[in-house]
């Protein structure tokens, strides 16, 4: 079984200085030592970001002070990054070498809260939560090199949805708006990669099949769906110079090339969002060697690239893989791999002047309830939110990460439509809550 779907370990070259570009300011949160290589970061409060870094679980605030939340033994592999659950706790999977089996596992917001679940025999890669709580994921055989679309429920149980072919090994897996699976899979070789679509009852499609010498990559690839509706992804290698791509996808399959790489030392894209001011953010792993640098970058979804800043690979900055994310103060947040002042990685802050996300709810459950009835809401940028029923504010609220809102339906509500405000805006929702 593979261990993690991320770049771990990279060679340690020679140090250089980071090139910043006048079009934003970055600036390193934390460097890792003892907990080295940080693999993702998430918010799961405002100001407060959940990881995971070596065989540990760990929160960082903005201003940079650690608290670990779970330690595990050095032959334990943690497989995916953290994400939020519906409960307020965060989930990941772990697998101990030449174990047959996978625990699921949560840690709370604070240390000594540590959950492990039933023992699975396929090994759950969390990628997403989804409205219903459940997580999206990909999971591979621990006996086997076959993988899986799966979800798993909050007490960590595994539920196959479809299985890929044995030459077939997915990256990454999205819920889309329209309620079906998307992701992205590296055939057996560089000519076989493609975009796949799965129902929720395991249809399958290959949505698009990526052009020769397109290689995806052997680390996680992004695939996003922005705002638009249509899906934005990269590539490793492929394009004119064989450097690496972003490309749009609809849903229904038209591809469309946006960018292609330069040649030179910085290429292979690692990372891809969407910025609250509508435009792509990610970044470059880049070549270690000659001097190389990762970049941090911006491109508008016309195809125009701005280099915001170079990233010294073995400096003070820390070297991508990286993993991006739009905090609700508006600033883009990341963790590096290898590099910084002790080799062990580090988290970084890019100010690149986007307003604060503006919060968007894709469902809500139960769709309808009597009054002190709590309601589940499920979308993005969900931060310190406040509720309001048709109208009349409810006054029992909570977030539970970025992409949950519980709220309780308050007296003198109406039957309509469910409004959420944070720092960021206002969201009303097309459907309307139904009050009994």
């Amino acid at each position: 079984m593979r261990k993690s779907l991320y770049l771990l370990a990279l060679p340690l070259l020679l140090a250089d200085a980071g090139w910043p570009a006048d079009q934003a300011t970055f600036r390193v949160i934390a460097y890792m030592d003892r907990y080295d290589q940080p693999i993702g970061i998430i918010e799961g409060s405002p100001g407060v970001f959940y990881s995971e870094s070596g065989n540990a679980v760990l929160s960082v605030t903005t201003q940079g002070s650690k608290t670990i939340l779970a330690n595990f033994p050095n032959n334990a592999v943690l497989l995916s990054l953290a994400v939020a659950g519906s409960d307020g706790l965060f989930y990941s999977t772990i697998w101990t070498e030449k174990a047959t089996t996978a625990e699921v596992f949560s840690v709370p917001s604070m240390p000594a809260g540590l959950k492990l679940y039933s023992p699975q025999t396929i090994a759950p890669f969390l990628m997403q939560n989804l409205p219903d709580s459940k997580f999206l994921g990909l999971a591979g055989g621990v006996s086997s090199h076959l993988y899986s679309l799966v979800t798993t429920d909050l007490h960590g149980n595994v539920t196959p949805i479809y299985q890929f072919t044995s030459a077939d090994q997915p990256e990454t897996a999205l819920y889309a708006s329209d309620g079906n699976y998307y992701g992205v899979v590296q055939g057996a070789t560089a000519s076989t990669g493609y975009v796949f679509r799965i129902t929720p009852s395991g249809s399958f499609t290959k949505l698009f099949t990526f052009p020769t010498n397109t290689f995806i990559g052997a680390y996680y690839q992004p695939l996003i769906e922005a705002s638009d509706g249509n899906l934005y992804g990269a590539t490793a290698t492929g394009g004119a110079n064989g450097t690496g791509t972003i490309y749009k996808l609809t849903l229904g399959g038209q591809y469309t090339l946006l960018y292609t790489f330069p040649k030179g030392n910085s290429y292979n894209p690692s990372a891809l969002i969407e910025g609250s001011d509508g435009n792509l953010y990610g970044a470059t792993i880049g070549s270690l060697a000659n001097a190389g640098f990762s970049e941090l970058f911006k491109l508008t979804k016309s195809g125009q690239f701005t280099l915001l800043y170079a990233m010294a690979n073995v400096g003070a900055d820390g070297a991508c893989n990286c993993k991006l994310v739009q905090g609700s103060d508006g600033m883009i947040y990341g963790s590096a791999q290898v590099g910084g002042i002790t080799g062990a990685g580090a988290y970084f802050s890019l100010d690149a002047g986007l307003p604060k996300p503006r919060p968007h709810a894709q469902h809500f459950s139960p769709k309808s309830g009597a009054v002190g009835t709590q309601v589940l809401i499920w979308g993005f940028n969900l931060l310190s939110a406040s509720v309001n029923f048709n109208g009349v504010p409810a006054t029992t609220v909570s977030s539970s990460g970025p992409n949950y809102v519980w709220a309780t339906v308050p007296a003198g509500a109406t039957t309509g439509p469910i409004t959420i405000t944070t720092p960021g805006g206002s969201f009303t929702t097309t459907n309307s809550f139904t009050v009994q």
